[in-house]
């Protein structure tokens, strides 16, 4: 009986031990997190097979540090950008 016992208690720290660890990932999640925004639009990029490389865009200028602070003008967007192997959503501010 008393083997039962000390089999027991070994199992339950372990299982005290993985609970605390789980708590600890689960709020590490919410405080590194990006926030409780969601995007209010979303644009969708098709990119075909074609192997030439399009000319690059304007350089655009900086904006400020933050993951939903989107400068005047902008609108914080999901891109989503399919191309044949896949597909890649990005969060982002996109000019209106």
């Amino acid at each position: 009986m008393s083997g039962i016992i000390k089999f027991g208690k070994r199992f339950w720290l372990l299982g005290a031990a993985l609970a605390l660890a789980a708590g600890t990932g689960f709020l590490a999640t919410q405080a590194l997190g990006l926030g409780q925004q969601a995007p209010t639009k979303t644009v969708t990029i098709d990119v075909g097979t074609s192997t030439t490389p399009g000319p690059p865009g304007p350089k655009g200028d900086p904006g400020s540090p933050g993951a939903e602070s989107c400068p005047t003008g902008s609108t914080f967007t999901a891109v989503q950008i399919n191309t044949p192997g896949g597909h890649t959503t990005l969060w982002t501010c996109v000019q209106n």
